[in-house]
């Protein structure tokens, strides 16, 4: 027989308590009665109508009489609801578990904590905690008692350890109940479908099952890291590499033999600085200079083509050209040889207020190795001691 989403009740309740649908109900010689009321129900098994259960109102009394369908729905539910309880091995909940980067909490690129939290799917099987189901239980919450639809609980654990199943036909849980300490699960149901919908399936909180209570403790642990950073390295040895990558959990384990390291935020469009020379609308070119004019603020005795009275940079085409051969520059490092070399003051101040400006709307971490973290404001203080490791570095 086809099912049919009518308003008439398709189960009811034999007299040994057993509730069964009217397909197996049909060739039982047993009496049935309705879940709610109580009235002796009558199978309608004819050819034309879907089968189901109707109230024997030859003998019916006042209250049978203002049994609704919603009233039997409610009741029906409880009893199937407790039923499939009883009968399975496993019910499965699912719920989101929050996960956070461990770092979030002194983390200087993140705006919001929540920017480094996500929720992960993850599920248990209520039944090996809770054991057992009743209907129309009374719980103590605090210092208010509740009645739940149905209460699943477990005798051998601690009183609290428990989950409100709550019905709602027409009337959901109420606000002091939500507000409660107390999990639970509310399963909003207008049909018998619904209800055959919830025991086919496992519990995921939607627009129809609502969770109240449920408080996941939140794991702290490895998460994939939210911002993609870009250093300039300058190391010991005088070598620099300022297109290393980082990450926001990552960036702060400095290399051993660096002597200042800058690091900023990649592009927000999430280009690699290694196939993209623009980062945050910073041309790579002056990210390179700010980390040398950086050096030289520091003392640190390094040398660029960069920084050269003479040099001529196109940002546009990321050419490098020398006014005194007037050809186009390959390596900035051919500096050191360079008997012609003018550090150009100018150009280390200008490309320290630069820095100063670009620090004013976007986090930028400079690190070195004698003084640890450094803000910009202490940069740009004049009286910032040299660096340590002048004497024992080459020069660059």
């Amino acid at each position: 027989m086809e099912s049919e989403n009518r308003r008439e009740q398709h189960y009811a309740v034999s007299k040994g308590g057993v509730l069964s649908h009217i397909i197996d109900a049909y060739k039982s010689k047993d009496e049935f009665y309705c879940p709610y009321c109580k009235c002796r129900m009558l199978k309608k098994c004819g050819p034309v109508r879907t089968w189901h259960f109707a109230h024997d109102y030859r003998d019916i009394t006042d209250s049978e009489r203002k049994c609704s369908y919603e009233s039997y729905l409610h009741t029906y539910a409880k009893l199937r609801i407790k039923q499939w309880f009883d009968e399975s091995d496993e019910i499965n909940i699912h719920y989101k578990q929050q996960v956070a980067c461990p770092r979030r909490l002194n983390c200087i690129w993140v705006n919001e904590m929540d920017d480094c939290i996500l929720y992960e799917d993850r599920s248990y099987n209520v039944k090996r905690i809770l054991t057992e189901c009743t209907i129309e239980e009374t719980v103590r919450i605090n210092d208010s008692t509740f009645r739940a639809d149905l209460l699943w609980k477990n005798p051998d654990r601690l009183s609290e350890d428990f989950i409100l199943i709550e019905i709602k036909v027409t009337h959901g849980c109420t606000r002091k109940k939500k507000d409660s300490t107390a999990r639970i699960i509310e399963f909003e149901v207008r049909s018998e479908e619904d209800v055959d919908r919830i025991i086919k399936n496992d519990i995921i909180e939607s627009s129809s099952t609502h969770f109240y209570g449920f408080k996941y403790k939140m794991q702290n642990r490895s998460i994939d890291p939210k911002f993609q950073l870009v250093k300039y390295i300058l190391y010991k040895n005088g070598a620099v590499y300022s297109r290393s990558n980082a990450s926001c959990q990552n960036y702060h384990e400095r290399k051993p033999s660096s002597i200042i390291e800058m690091t900023a935020v990649l592009d927000e469009k999430g280009d690699s600085i290694l196939n993209n020379v623009r980062f945050k609308g910073i041309p790579f070119g002056k990210f390179y200079i700010w980390g040398m004019a950086i050096a030289d603020k520091l003392k640190c005795n390094s040398k660029s083509c960069y920084l050269c009275k003479h040099h001529s940079y196109d940002y546009d085409k990321a050419c490098l050209s020398c006014s005194l051969t007037l050809s186009d520059i390959e390596k900035a490092k051919q500096a050191l040889q360079c008997p012609s070399y003018d550090l150009s003051n100018d150009i280390c101040k200008q490309s320290i207020a630069e820095l100063k400006e670009y620090a004013m709307d976007n986090i930028i971490d400079i690190w070195h190795s004698g003084h640890g973290v450094i803000s910009i404001d202490k940069l740009v203080d004049d009286n910032l001691c040299d660096c340590k490791d002048n004497e024992n570095q080459s020069p660059h």
